[in-house]
Parts: C-alpha cells; sequence; structure tokens
C-alpha cells in the first residue's frame, strides 16, 4: 500500500468511484478542496510531492513499528479560513486503516512531512486503542492531538509546531481543564460541545481542546517516552499531570457536577 497515485482522480471526479460514501463526507468537513481540485493536483505533480510523501512515511513506519496503510494526497480548500490560518493551509485525516494528506501547492516539503508525522501519528494511535469512531471520548481526542504534535516536535523541532500551541500559557491551560474539559472529558463526536470544546467556539477558547491535549502530552513526556505513550490509555497520560488527577477521578467516578 503506501502512497496511492491519485494525480488523475481528480479528473471527471474518478475520486468518488474510488472513495466510500461515508469516507468522501470527512474529506470537505477536514479541509479537502471542492474547487479547481484538478488545477491544483497539476501543481503538487509538479512539486513531486507524491515521491517525498513516499520516502518520509517509509521512514516513519520502519520508527514507530507502525502499520502500512494507504496514504491518499488530494487538494486542500483554499478558501477555508480556519485551514489557512490555524493550519498553515494544509490539513489532513487519519482513519484506522487509511490516511488522507489535503495540500495547497504552496505549502514547503517541511511542512508537509509534519502533517505527515501528525496524521500517521493518529493512525498508530488508533491501531494501539481500535475502538468505533463514535466511542473516542473528548479525552481521547484531546489527548490524541498531543501526541500527535508532539510527535512533529520531536522529529522536526518546535520551529514546525502548529500555532495553536502557543496560544496560552501554562497557567491559563491549567485554569481551562479545570473549567471546561475536566466536566466534559466523558463526551462523545454526537454532542454538540465536543467539537466546540475541541476547535474552541464563541464560548470556548480558540483551538482549545488541542492546545489542552499539547499541555497535557507534554508534561506526560516529562515521565514516559513518546513510544510509551503511545501504548498507554487517555486516562493513564492525562493523570500524568498531577494537579488535575484528584479532580479528574472526582468527576469520571460520577461524585462530580
Amino acid at each position: 500500500m503506501g502512497i496511492i497515485n491519485t494525480k488523475n482522480w481528480f479528473e471527471h471526479d474518478k475520486w468518488r468511484e474510488k472513495i466510500k460514501e461515508d469516507v468522501q463526507r470527512h474529506l470537505f468537513a477536514h479541509g479537502m478542496a471542492r474547487r479547481n481540485q484538478h488545477d491544483m493536483m497539476k501543481q503538487l505533480e509538479q512539486k513531486n510531492v507524491w515521491a517525498f510523501v513516499a520516502k518520509k512515511f517509509a521512514e516513519l513506519k520502519k520508527g514507530w513499528n507502525g502499520p502500512d496503510v494507504p496514504i491518499y494526497i488530494f487538494p486542500a480548500d483554499a478558501t477555508n479560513r480556519s485551514l489557512q490560518h490555524e493550519f498553515g493551509g494544509k490539513s489532513g485525516v487519519a482513519f484506522f486503516d487509511q490516511l488522507f494528506l489535503f495540500l495547497l501547492p504552496h505549502v514547503s516539503n517541511e511542512h508537509i512531512y509534519a502533517l505527515l508525522i501528525h496524521e500517521y501519528n493518529h493512525v498508530c494511535r488508533l491501531h494501539v486503542d481500535p475502538k468505533d469512531e463514535r466511542d473516542y471520548t473528548l479525552l481521547d481526542r484531546i489527548v490524541m492531538e498531543g501526541l500527535a504534535e508532539h510527535a512533529v516536535r520531536e522529529r522536526l523541532g518546535s520551529e514546525y509546531v502548529a500555532k495553536w500551541t502557543t496560544y496560552y500559557t501554562k497557567e491559563q491551560l491549567e485554569q481551562f481543564t479545570k473549567k471546561w474539559l475536566v466536566p466534559n472529558l466523558s463526551l462523545r463526536p454526537d454532542d454538540a460541545r465536543y467539537r466546540a470544546l475541541l476547535y474552541g467556539s464563541m464560548l470556548y477558547p480558540r483551538m482549545l481542546g488541542y492546545a489542552v491535549g499539547y499541555e497535557v502530552v507534554r508534561r506526560a513526556l516529562a515521565k514516559e517516552t513518546m513510544t510509551k505513550l503511545l501504548t498507554m490509555t487517555s486516562e493513564k497520560i492525562f493523570l500524568c499531570n498531577a494537579s488535575l488527577c484528584r479532580l479528574f477521578i472526582h468527576i469520571v467516578s460520577g461524585q462530580g457536577g
């Protein structure tokens, strides 16, 4: 498997015949282009992106002893402001058995690699903790995002991590965690608050769940390696944060409000 040759998949919308309908609905939601798809694919082809991703994927798969999954390179939505400002013109979505990268032609190889690291780390995590997508709690998701972005930092350096890792101070993140996240860690994706807390909204700070996840994993990495954390449950990783441990146990045991 590995990199799938998708260079011609946007001629006459061939991609729709190759990707299952239940997966297609996720692609636009996570940053896939709705217009000018074919033109962007030509520009990506000129950059030889497929060969670059194939080489880096082989390195990651060997380094993490990770699963072999198909990787699809698709055009990113240039009109998506969040994708431009929060994610630097690139995005992706990872499943247990496949991975999609959405790219704009101007994105550098280093940032393409950062995206691949982040999304493939998700795939490895999903293989360690396999369950239905509907059963992934908010805690699972914020820990997963923290693990993935710290994997980027470890492999490429702090200059390539996402902007949202710098939005808040440690004190702010601890305050946000206690106030908004700990009471809601068991939420599942069908609850409207799940996305609001994860990405932020008018009620919650921007990229709240992502930023807290990065801090939670930062503290856990003081005690365990990334390889070890990939195999630990979300609860154990979260509980590496001693100052939140007692409050978390209080909430999940049903004694909290």
